[in-house]
């Protein structure tokens, strides 16, 4: 259970087949997500319990701050541990610069302790990464009709190695939005592609018959974001105080967890897109993708560009660094889960 080295990976976006490669896999884009899942996802009922803990760092993103405006990336390293006996029992425990988090559920009664009511924008992405590799609408019966649809197959060559990609893309005449994933002919995930966001797992070490990477990579374009070293082992003997967090139950938008889409309740006047316009133009100015969260009390944080756009001029610089402080400055509602305020990875775009 190898995956494709890094520098490999990223250039499989460059490389598509003209001809088909020889192998049969699924021929539905939902059974290449099933079939990763089962060999990658360790929390399933019935696996094996494990300790894992990762090593990261967070590096900085592209703010395009006034002078004024100190950087709210949260940055430098960390580390995650995880304990995981079952669905219902298990602890997550994080700590980035001076954000420290606990997580765990027990019994099926979830509780979280935290020293800020905010989860920092790069938490979020690793934890992403490692929970939630295929989403879970993607390979669930359960929420199969909200994120399956509209995916194809197609094909992918890096030297003698084919890929199956399933991709899937949506927008307009200025900006479009695509999702990626790549596979192995045996069903092995390697990299997704969102947007621009690419997070790439890679030097897999087999643990209870599920492949774990022992490193991720997440960057946008060529900027790393987050790289983690991930190691893990049986669980072995547990102490219930493990368990035994000295707080109520977490509201159900206190988490950890990167909560999806597909799980929250959104604002009518919450969107994916802006169109923007500087006093003294007669069209919008286009801009690209920006990446950020967008907190429990609706504002947004950690906003950061995820590729550089095509005009460099002076104007073109000053119009960014204007709608970013506008954004920053903007109020929101928040989504919610359950009648609770969430928080959400929020991933605008130019309309």
């Amino acid at each position: 259970m190898i995956r494709l080295p890094g520098y490999l990976i990223l250039s499989c976006l460059l490389l598509e087949a003209g001809a088909q490669p020889s192998w049969t896999g699924p021929k539905a884009p939902i059974e290449w997500f099933q079939r990763a899942q089962e060999q990658m996802d360790l929390r399933m009922p019935g696996s094996a319990p494990f300790h894992m803990k990762v090593s990261f760092h967070a590096f900085p993103g592209v703010e395009f701050l006034n002078f004024k405006e100190k950087p709210q990336i949260i940055t430098g390293d960390g580390v995650y541990e995880e304990t995981w006996l079952s669905p219902r029992e298990w602890r997550r425990e994080v700590t980035l610069a001076e954000y420290h988090a606990v997580e765990e559920d027990s019994g099926g009664v979830r509780k979280m302790q935290a020293n800020s009511d905010y989860e920092p924008s790069r938490v979020l992405m690793l934890l992403n990464a490692l929970l939630n590799s295929i989403p879970r609408n993607f390979a669930s019966k359960e929420f199969r009709t909200e994120g399956a649809s509209g995916w194809k197959i197609g094909h992918v060559t890096v030297r003698s190695l084919s890929l199956a990609s399933v991709s899937k893309s949506a927008g307009s005449t200025h900006a479009d939005y695509s999702d990626t994933f790549y596979f192995l002919p045996e069903g092995l995930l390697v990299l997704r592609n969102e947007n621009g966001v690419t997070t790439g797992w890679e030097n897999d070490v087999a643990f209870a018959g599920k492949a774990v990477p022992r490193h991720l990579t997440i960057k946008a374009g060529e900027r790393e974001l987050l790289t983690a070293n991930i190691s893990i082992a049986a669980a072995g003997q547990v102490d219930a105080a493990t368990f035994d967090l000295p707080v109520g139950p977490a509201e159900p938008g206190m988490t950890l967890r990167s909560l999806q889409k597909y799980e929250l309740r959104f604002p009518d006047n919450l969107a994916d897109s802006y169109a923007w316009t500087r006093e003294g133009r007669d069209s919008p100015v286009f801009l690209p993708t920006i990446w950020g969260v967008l907190d429990r009390h609706g504002k947004y944080r950690e906003l950061e560009l995820i590729a550089m756009p095509n005009d460099k001029s002076d104007a073109a610089q000053e119009d960014l660094r204007t709608l970013m402080t506008h954004l920053r400055q903007e109020h929101r509602r928040s989504p919610e889960i359950d009648g609770d305020p969430a928080e959400y990875v929020i991933k605008l775009r130019s309309m």
